[in-house]
């Protein structure tokens, strides 16, 4: 049992990809046709089901991992 899987390379997101993410995890309505959407979709991070969009496994590591990132400079009590 020596292969490993492929260590997965977080995106480094830019703030309106990242919205449409949080926004998509939030099931915030989305518009009919968002480029952004689009190219999350080309990632891998979100998928269509019907009408509604849902983020992927890998969508939703790279949220959290964005989230995580961002707090790490603080504490809680």
């Amino acid at each position: 049992m020596t292969d490993k899987k492929p260590k997965l390379k977080l995106l480094a997101l830019s703030q309106p990809q990242r919205a449409t993410l949080e926004g998509i995890s939030n099931r915030r309505p989305q518009l009919p046709s968002d480029p952004i959407r689009d190219e999350l979709a080309a990632l891998g991070l979100v998928a269509q089901q019907g009408a509604k969009w849902t983020l992927t496994p890998t969508g939703k590591k790279v949220l959290a991992a964005g989230s995580n990132r961002r707090n790490a400079g603080g504490f809680s009590v």
